[in-house]
């Protein structure tokens, strides 16, 4: 349930930085955060702990998005 709630809040807040179209994270550590989020995909799935691959899912999901976003807002505003 925490997980959920945490997820939750990051799409709130995801939602919110799109609406003011600011730069969503810094992409470096994008990156590092999703090589960290496949590496527990990965544990996740191996460990058959399908709760926890949903969510870290849903984290990869997010921060592709977001780096995604973020690209497309430096871009257009270069």
């Amino acid at each position: 349930m925490g997980g959920i709630l945490v997820l939750l809040a990051w799409a709130l807040g995801l939602i919110d930085e799109i609406k003011s179209k600011k730069n969503l994270i810094e992409l470096r550590f994008s990156f590092i955060t999703l090589l960290g989020v496949t590496f527990l995909i990965l544990y996740s799935y191996l460990i058959k702990n399908f709760i926890f691959l949903f969510l870290n899912g849903g984290i990869f999901i997010m921060v592709i998005f977001e780096i995604a976003y973020t690209i497309y807002i430096k871009r257009k505003r270069a």
